[in-house]
């Protein structure tokens, strides 16, 4: 079985709930959603789950540093918040 990276994670639960937040992009300030992705890859993956003190770094910093998430996501900086919005 292929290993799913934690970017197509990340899109893919963009994706599945782009209706009730009306968005198609995160935010690095939601930790709650980023630290949900991070525990999806790693139960797909077999890796250790993260708390919400590690989680969402781990998230941007693969959305930030991987080929898959410079193809699937564009990155815009809001004062201190940093989106990450779904390329389309």
């Amino acid at each position: 079985m292929p290993t799913t990276t934690l970017a197509d994670t990340a899109a893919a639960y963009i994706k599945e709930h782009r209706i009730e937040r009306q968005s198609q992009a995160i935010a690095n300030d939601e930790r709650v959603t980023l630290t949900i992705i991070q525990n999806r890859w790693a139960d797909a993956n077999s890796k250790p789950l993260a708390g919400i003190d590690s989680a969402p770094e781990t998230v941007m910093k693969a959305i930030e540093t991987s080929a898959s998430g410079h193809r699937l996501f564009s990155r815009i900086r809001d004062g201190k918040v940093v989106v990450y919005g779904l390329r389309r």
